[in-house]
């Protein structure tokens, strides 16, 4: 297929999205390089003078508090206090009960909770694996890429779901499967010899610009929203509440051959990628074939042997439907939207490779594609930030990214796509435990199994895609907080 004969494809599929995308494709833009301020990139700048302290209120610091907790009760980002008290990281670990603190923009001072009491230094012996403490400013992101293992693996094991990878902290310890003592110790002894060479850290202070969002962040340097929240202390309400002018540390972004500052892939997925050039994944073209249903058999083939899943899990956990298959005027939307809060995971609705993960497919933003065994593709778009590369085995709920809002979106909604033999079809009835509703309910389906890629349950409907009738957005269409779907 040509260059020009593959765009003027990619248009036409975007343009039977959830909502229309914009008529004319400029084609993929190289994303400019990101100026970042080397000074705020260093991990221990230099004490600046301070003539004056700035406005604001002096709290002083309780027994058991820490940094993170004063800034989440003041709303003021970490990073904000620290510049006001000229703090370098590795204050953070010498604050102590009685110190003054100067919280920049709080009108009056605030009695801060104390933090949970610290996890005790001797922990239950372990047989499965081995403990890894979280170090100031790492994050699940950072302990994964280390030990070289999936988000999900250690979130399982350490039974945390999408609201406990937020409010991770500094000093908590982790039990990551398989790993070794000797390996922790590695890990640890080279954090902190890097630690006193003091190099710069993975990451940069950014400052909000007018309407720039958290998910404008996440899609800019390729880390998720979660990750950004964990890194600065944020709650939802942080969230929603942050302004101009706010900083905010960005985690896990390094430089990359090209000047920009991007998260650099691990060991594992720079495998991937390489087994993805061999079998002809991850490009526009092979997007634009899997979203018509055309798959090589050496796709397939690489996908897993056996017959299609049968099945598909809910790919938002805790998320709810806010729109089905064959909706919207004559009914073109073949597809299932399903809404999360901010910083839920995407999860894969069955075992597979990815075929594509990428955004240079208009409308859809974030967006990835898995080819599962059998034949079947599953599609996630409009994700804040893709956790996969092409090429990644993805086991039955792995992480493939993040709910979030990019392309043409009216809301953070991951837009859900099963495509089989050139058709479309409604996965409803594969879901299982069933459709779950906004207040908790698991929405009556006929249940089905496909395992037979040639004999295709009655409950299950396929079509071929369809566009939309008047060539616009769907007026009615809403994915507000307070959304049920009912």
């Amino acid at each position: 297929m040509t260059i020009a004969r593959a765009a003027v494809a990619l248009a036409v599929l975007a343009a039977l999205a959830c909502e229309e995308p914009p008529s004319e494709d400029p084609g993929p833009a190289e994303a400019a390089p990101v100026e970042v301020d080397d000074a705020a990139e260093a991990e221990e700048p230099a004490a600046p003078e301070v003539a004056e302290l700035p406005p604001g209120v002096d709290h002083v610091v309780e027994e058991g508090q820490t940094l993170w907790v004063i800034a989440r009760t003041y709303g003021v980002p970490v990073a904000d206090i620290m510049s006001a008290n000229a703090m370098r990281p590795r204050d953070l670990r010498r604050l102590r009960a009685g110190q003054r603190l100067r919280i920049p923009g709080a009108s009056a001072p605030i009695a801060a909770a104390p933090a949970a009491p610290p996890e005790p230094e001797e922990l239950p012996p372990l047989a499965d694996g081995a403990y890894h403490r979280l170090g100031d400013g790492e994050t699940l992101w950072d302990v994964a890429r280390l030990y070289d293992a999936t988000l999900e693996a250690i979130m399982e094991r350490n039974a945390l779901d999408d609201e406990a990878v937020r409010r991770l902290r500094p000093g908590r310890a982790l039990v990551i499967p398989g790993a070794t003592q000797r390996q922790v110790d590695r890990v640890q002894g080279d954090r902190e010899a890097a630690r006193a060479a003091a190099p710069p850290r993975r990451g940069f202070s950014h400052t909000v610009s007018r309407g720039e969002t958290i998910w404008d962040l996440a899609g800019t340097f390729g880390v998720s929203v979660a990750e950004i929240m964990a890194s600065n202390g944020l709650d939802e309400d942080g969230v929603r509440s942050l302004r101009d002018g706010a900083r905010l540390w960005i985690p896990g972004v390094e430089r990359d051959a090209g000047g920009r500052v991007r998260r650099q892939l691990s060991a594992r997925q720079v495998r991937a990628a390489a087994r993805a050039r061999s079998l002809g994944l991850g490009s526009r073209d092979t997007a634009s074939k899997l979203l018509r249903g055309q798959l090589e058999p050496r796709w397939v083939a690489a996908a897993g042997r056996g017959r299609l899943p049968g099945h598909l899990r809910w790919p938002i956990a805790n998320g709810w439907f806010v729109r089905g298959f064959g909706s919207g005027a004559g009914g073109y939307h073949l597809a299932v939207d399903i809404m999360g809060r901010i910083g839920w995971n995407v999860r894969a609705a069955a075992e597979g490779i990815v075929g594509y993960a990428g955004d240079e497919v208009p409308g859809y933003g974030n967006m990835v594609l898995l080819v599962h065994p059998g034949g079947w593709v599953t599609m996630y778009a409009h994700n804040s930030a893709n956790s996969v590369v092409a090429g990644e085995q993805v086991p039955r709920g792995g992480i493939v990214g993040e709910v979030g809002s990019t392309g043409i979106s009216r809301g953070p909604h991951v837009h859900f796509e099963l495509i089989h033999d050139g058709q479309n079809c409604d996965p409803g009835p594969l879901f299982r435990p069933g459709v779950r509703h906004r207040d908790g309910r698991m929405g009556a389906v006929h249940r089905a199994d496909w395992t037979n890629p040639r004999q295709r349950p009655p409950q299950v409907t396929c079509h071929r895609r369809r566009r939309h009738p008047e060539s616009r957005w769907v007026s009615r269409e809403s994915y507000a907080e307070d959304e049920r779907g009912e």
